[in-house]
């Protein structure tokens, strides 16, 4: 699938990562989530994680809410651990006139089964194989299809 981070087509799965700095009399918190592949799971993970590691505990609230923010942390990271890594040379997706081509006679099916809540990653991985693009190309031409539709009805 695609990264929703860094863009690149790599294996991903969905992830929450929260980072909680306290300060005396308040505290801030910041969340970041979706589907991320294994290098962007590392990344979240070692800024929210080591942030609220050091920043968290200064206030009240905060010396209850840290060790909280820190376990869940620490456990979509472990569920993430299995993640593959990136391949080497991943790039974004790009949707060329050639991939469009060989996606064009397949919209009908691959609109039908999406359309029956089939997951897209199963959808593209089997349009891509057909078509001879990537999954990536496949969600790239269902997301300029959804702009499309959006645009027609402004």
């Amino acid at each position: 699938m695609i990264c929703q981070s860094c863009g690149v087509e790599a294996p991903t799965q969905k992830v929450l990562f929260v980072q909680h700095i306290g300060a005396i009399v308040m505290f801030f918190h910041k969340r970041i989530g979706g589907l991320f592949c294994r290098n962007c799971v590392n990344k979240y993970f070692s800024e929210y994680f080591f942030i609220t590691l050091v920043l968290g505990w200064w206030g009240i609230i905060s010396v209850f809410a840290t060790p909280i923010v820190l376990l869940i942390d620490i456990f979509n990271y472990l569920r993430a651990w299995s993640l593959p890594p990136v391949p080497a040379g991943a790039v974004a997706p790009v949707l060329t006139d050639d991939a469009i081509n060989r996606i064009n006679p397949l919209a009908g099916d691959l609109i039908r089964r999406l359309n029956t809540n089939e997951p897209l990653e199963t959808v593209a991985a089997d349009i891509a194989a057909r078509a001879r693009v990537t999954p990536g190309q496949v969600v790239r031409y269902v997301q300029a299809l959804v702009a499309q539709q959006k645009a027609a009805k402004k």
